[in-house]
């Protein structure tokens, strides 16, 4: 390990790499502070979603990805990194602090590294090309590194079960949490926003509704916005975790990340569908077949990807408090 403390531009590049992870909506629900040489990552309780994420699951989960990139960040200066969660009983909103140490990074972690600025969540048709059951087990293996488990959905009844319960959940789903999630999807001001999802970033909508493609302005219209044929049968996957408490979150959101990046090497894309998770007794239902730590977290739509517009981010001075704040 370099002695030296960070220099400012090191410092950024760690940031960049943090603040480039997803997060529902792309809220960005997370600050960070500087302790030396070390990371400490907050959740921004201003940037939770009161309806959509109730209990502050999604954003443990994009706060633990934003860990993980910071993680990457580091290696690619070859400084290891371990990471100490909530290491303050008085203040829950301080998830993570990502320390130095005197290890070596995970070799991985470079390559892993410069995939970062290639990794969106892609709302498009992926192409006509199934993934290499070879590049499935590097997804498989990503997430077990990182404590968690992938479980790809490749047998029926299974795989039409769960997007009877997506479809479902869909239908369910409450005007209320249509409204909240306007103010972050293709608002009227999004032109000028560096938070959110404009319509850009939307894709297009499908023909032939599966469920598998999430609709984030559904019920409205977005000028310009097409209905085209999608992959008739993308992959689905569910990210599980052992537990289902804020420390499991984190991690969730750790290996969500590992899976993303690696994706992202071998040009596998990824968007979300996680409607059935956002109902409790659904959630319990995609849990139900679960064979291994049976908490589902996530549901992934994978597939071999185009290219997509990134979505924005937050200026660095938005995001970093002084070490005296909080």
């Amino acid at each position: 390990m370099n002695s030296a403390p960070l220099t400012p531009k090191q410092r950024e590049r760690i940031l960049r790499a943090a603040t480039s992870a997803p997060s529902k909506h792309n809220t960005q629900p997370w600050w960070f502070r500087w302790d030396g040489d070390d990371l400490e990552v907050h959740i921004d309780p201003d940037r939770m979603l009161v309806f959509g994420d109730p209990h502050a699951r999604e954003a443990h989960i994009a706060c633990g990805a934003a860990v993980f990139a910071a993680r990457l960040g580091y290696a690619s200066l070859n400084l290891g990194t371990e990471v100490e969660p909530f290491p303050d009983d008085d203040r829950p909103s301080f998830v993570a602090r990502v320390r130095v140490t005197t290890a070596a990074p995970d070799p991985r972690f470079e390559t892993l590294y410069w995939s970062l600025p290639s990794r969106r969540t892609n709302r498009a048709p992926f192409k006509d090309a199934a993934i290499p059951p070879l590049v499935l087990e590097y997804l498989r293996d990503a997430a077990r590194d990182e404590g968690t488990w992938l479980r790809v959905i490749e047998q029926e009844p299974a795989y039409e079960r769960l997007l009877t319960l997506i479809r479902e959940a869909t239908g369910l789903e409450e005007e209320h949490l249509r409204e909240e999630r306007a103010h972050w999807v293709d608002a009227p001001d999004a032109t000028h926003r560096s938070d959110g999802i404009p319509a850009r970033s939307l894709g297009p909508l499908p023909h032939s509704p599966t469920g598998a493609v999430r609709d984030l302005a559904v019920g409205r219209d977005v000028t310009g916005r097409e209905a085209i044929a999608f992959e008739a049968h993308p992959t689905i996957a569910v990210l599980e975790s052992r537990g289902d408490g804020p420390v499991d979150w984190l991690v969730t959101g750790q290996a969500l990340l590992r899976v993303l990046v690696t994706g992202t090497r071998y040009g596998v894309a990824a968007s979300f569908a996680n409607q059935a998770l956002e109902n409790a007794d659904m959630r319990d239902e995609v849990a139900s077949e679960a064979k291994h730590y049976g908490n589902a977290q996530m549901v992934l739509r994978l597939g071999m990807g185009v290219d997509v517009p990134p979505t924005p981010r937050r200026a660095l001075s938005d995001v970093v408090a002084p070490k005296d704040e909080g």
